[in-house]
């Protein structure tokens, strides 16, 4: 399965006046490593979230961060001082009236008073604000798994287009590798004639010094493993498991296959397409390390 690295997801719940939202970024590493930011309130329970997330994604580097709109950073609620603000209304009622004073009483006024506003402790349990803490990050988790989805599609598109040309540069090497020998042959008994002459040589010694090139310019075996290594590839792709890791050992193979290719051939038509074949690999494994 091809899924991206990079993603970003959000999500929001409301509760008696409180909002908790968590936002979830990802981008590219080579192993999954989470860092929190969240009020006091929260960090308790880091450990939980980290191993939520850990559960979820096997790569990257995470960022979540979490608020509570409406609490304080150890779980306080803001609210009205009715007994207070009662009080302070009906002494100032009282002050215009027995002082003859002009003015309305309006909310800025009583706003400025001290003890108008109080914290409170929620009413929350350890529990409770687990389940709201839980909830919210899975869903921010679900909304960037989705996005890490669609640009997990993007990519395998592009790394299918590769794969389709590396498989035609293959083949190309595959239909012209078996003439490699017989060309070898023929090059090295004209050149021993045009030195040797009239010199009668050993045919034995001429049929070993073949043999001896044509299991130097044999790339068959190599062929067979890149092409087994493409088939592989695709079958990763397409197969329920994550498959990042895998997909980046493979691409180190395939390129050594082509290098001993390349090296092996000592052909024109061949070698061209081993150029091909390298920088294609190479473009698989820039892709490849945005794959989780």
């Amino acid at each position: 399965m091809i899924r991206s690295m990079t993603g970003y997801g959000s999500a929001e719940l409301e509760r008696e006046g409180q909002r908790l939202s968590a936002e979830v970024r990802s981008v590219n590493h080579r192993f999954c490593e989470v860092s929190i930011r969240a009020p006091k309130l929260v960090s308790l329970f880091e450990d939980q979230i980290r191993q939520l997330i850990q559960e979820r994604f096997s790569r990257g580097k995470i960022t979540i961060g979490i608020s509570w709109g409406g609490v304080g950073e150890s779980g306080e609620v803001l609210t009205l001082n009715v007994p207070v603000v009662e009080r302070y209304v009906s002494l100032l009622q009282q002050l215009r009236e027995r002082y003859r004073l002009d003015g309305e009483l309006s909310v800025g006024t009583l706003a400025t008073l001290p003890d108008v506003f109080t914290w409170e402790h929620t009413a929350l349990s350890d529990e409770q604000t687990w389940t709201l803490v839980k909830t919210v990050v899975d869903r921010a988790c679900e909304n960037m798994n989705a996005m890490k989805a669609r640009e997990g599609e993007a990519l395998a598109r592009d790394l299918e287009k590769r794969l389709r040309i590396l498989r035609a540069e293959l083949d190309r090497v595959v239909e012209r590798a078996p003439f490699r020998p017989k060309e070898a042959k023929e090059r090295l008994q004209s050149r021993l004639k045009v030195m040797l002459d009239d010199v009668e040589m050993d045919p034995a010694r001429i049929a070993q010094e073949l043999a001896l090139m044509a299991d130097r310019l044999d790339c068959t075996e190599e062929c067979v493993r890149l092409s087994a290594h493409i088939d592989q590839f695709r079958s990763l792709m397409d197969g329920p498991e994550l498959a990042g890791r895998k997909l980046n050992f493979l691409l180190q193979e395939m390129n050594r296959e082509a290098n001993t290719i390349g090296s092996k051939a000592n052909d024109v038509e061949i070698a061209h397409a081993v150029v091909v074949i390298k920088d294609e690999v190479e473009r698989l494994r820039e892709q490849v390390q945005n794959v989780e």
